[in-house]
């Protein structure tokens, strides 16, 4: 019993130690909790947690057997989401360049579909969730623990940001932020594609 508690809290410390380093999802939903506010932003929350549900147990379930005969998976994976990344963060660029913030570029297709090509997806599924061994009913609870750990911190990067706005709206330009944003999309996807390679 013991060893069971034990490995569920690192479970615990492991999930809510990786979301909360900045990433692509976070840095969206930190941009959207400046530019939008707290509450018209949580809508975003229920994109990544479903985005992240989805990747997750496809990936335990169908693509970790898979891994074991075809090591070039991943790394087929990690260009897929560079290139992603890449598009990203054009679209953030060109949307900072323009004299309004009207329509801003984050949406909940674009939460989710970043979150869906989130390189941490790799990181939970191959090093942080358990293989089941009796069927996708065994990581049901995991996979529920992970939805509600996900929703206090995207919550907590959303507040971030609306914060900020909230504290400093008239000093900064939301163009900056979306450039900056792009910017450091732009980066994680050099990274990503890197690593592919090393």
């Amino acid at each position: 019993m013991p060893v069971i508690e034990t490995a569920h809290a690192l479970f615990v410390v492991e999930v809510l130690g990786l979301l909360a380093i900045p990433g692509p999802t976070n840095s969206l939903l930190f941009v959207s909790g400046m530019s939008h506010g707290f509450r018209a932003s949580l809508n975003l929350i229920l994109a990544e947690v479903g985005a992240y549900f989805i990747s997750i147990s496809s990936l335990v379930l169908g693509l970790e057997p898979v891994t074991r005969t075809y090591s070039t998976v991943p790394q087929l994976l990690r260009v897929a989401c560079s290139i992603y990344l890449i598009h990203l963060a054009i679209r953030l660029w060109r949307s900072g360049g323009q004299k309004t913030q009207d329509s801003h570029p984050i949406t909940v297709r674009r939460v989710f579909f970043t979150t869906l090509m989130n390189p941490k997806n790799l990181i939970f599924a191959f090093g942080i969730f358990p293989t089941p061994s009796a069927g996708a009913g065994e990581l049901l609870p995991y996979l529920a623990g992970f939805s509600v750990i996900c929703t206090v911190v995207a919550s907590g990067w959303i507040a971030a940001g609306a914060l900020i706005q909230s504290n400093a709206a008239q000093r900064i330009h939301l163009g900056w932020v979306y450039r900056g944003e792009a910017f450091l999309l732009a980066g994680f996807a050099i990274v990503i594609f890197v690593s592919a390679y090393s």
